[in-house]
């Protein structure tokens, strides 16, 4: 089964893009795809977004991994975290930078899809014109929702809560708190649609706006297209970096919806290339607001212990639990909130852990 894809970048309303996007072909029949997404102010975010996807790719390139994806993954998250904790150990002035990442293996042969997370960046399956999320989202609003279930805050407090959009998870060279893998079917006709949380300016509810641009068809350049445009048509004053990047599984008849629209790079070296490697040219900083915000949720995040050099036949510790904070605990007075309500997609509070 052919597997085609597309992938694009919206700035927003950023001086500078902080995603980074890699892909690389593992064999005949399997291809790698990794997003991410990152956060540190000035310089900081792209170094860390971009350092992780470069280890990403190196650490497949220069390993026979076949077979087993979801091992293979855990590992290269670990050496992706080693690989940051490095870059900060010779310019500490990076520090509290960090970064989201999302790595997909497809396995055409198969018909299969694995994955690893971490952070708020989505990765959506599209079957039969519905939408879903697949992986975990590492966000405060997680938080808020099952508080909210449990009646110990209310759905208004919830939506105004300043800290909502803070993600509770990070790759930041040192231990993660929260990760989330898992594998999947990818049969004829369905698409995988990795994106940085930019893309949530659109809704991604049942019968939402991505739903419906997805619905309506397409080469994957096109859908991707549809995707950027959608959100630039928004004019959000404080939108954020949006990358995707929508993977195509072709049809039963073993052809594709169109001839592929991006052809991926062979396998190369670990020096990066703009083959294996698309990252942003520009950055855009956070606000002083958006640190103010969330900082008291980040403090239970820090410090933690810089990651040792990872060991390929080592299996990764498993995440520690985030303590559970009573409603009064996390919910400050209105009058202690700090700017304005930050709108979906926007950065305003969703990176609240570094400093520039």
């Amino acid at each position: 089964m052919p597997i085609n894809f597309h992938q694009g970048q919206y700035i927003g309303r950023r001086d500078e893009q902080q995603d980074a996007l890699g892909n690389l072909v593992l064999n005949a029949h399997t291809k790698l795809y990794v997003l991410a997404d990152g956060m540190g102010g000035h310089q900081g975010g792209q170094v860390a977004s971009t350092t992780v996807v470069d280890a990403f790719l190196a650490f497949f390139q220069n390993r026979n991994t076949e077979g087993d994806w979801a091992n293979a993954l855990r590992q290269a998250l670990d050496a992706a975290n080693f690989a940051l904790a490095e870059h900060l150990r010779t310019r500490p002035e990076l520090s509290g930078m960090g970064t989201t990442v999302i790595a997909v293996v497809v396995d055409e042969a198969a018909g299969r899809y694995h994955y690893i997370s971490v952070g708020d960046s989505p990765l959506y399956g599209f079957q039969a014109g519905r939408l879903a999320r697949i992986n975990a989202n590492h966000a405060f609003a997680e938080d808020l929702k099952k508080w909210q279930d449990a009646g110990e805050i209310s759905a208004e407090q919830a939506a105004q809560h300043p800290a909502r959009h803070a993600v509770t998870s990070a790759v930041m060279g040192k231990d993660i708190p929260l990760t989330d893998d898992g594998s999947g079917e990818l049969g004829a006709g369905d698409w995988l649609l990795l994106a940085s949380d930019g893309v949530q300016t659109l809704s991604d509810a049942a019968g939402g706006e991505i739903e419906a641009l997805l619905a309506a068809g397409g080469t994957a350049e096109k859908q991707v297209s549809r995707l950027l445009a959608a959100v630039k048509n928004k004019a959000l004053p404080q939108q954020d970096n949006t990358s995707v990047v929508l993977i195509q599984a072709g049809m039963a008849d073993g052809k594709a919806d169109a001839a592929p629209t991006q052809v991926l790079p062979p396998p190369v070296t670990a020096a990066k290339t703009e083959e294996n490697r698309r990252p942003g040219r520009f950055l855009g900083g956070l606000t002083a607001a958006g640190l103010l915000l969330a900082a008291g949720w980040w403090l239970w995040l820090q410090p933690t212990p810089s990651p040792t050099a990872p060991v390929a036949t080592e299996a990764p510790a498993s995440a520690p639990a985030l303590p559970t904070l009573p409603a009064s605990a996390a919910l400050p007075p209105a009058s202690e909130a700090v700017g304005t309500t930050p709108q979906p997609g926007s950065d305003t509070a969703s990176q609240p852990q570094t400093e520039h």
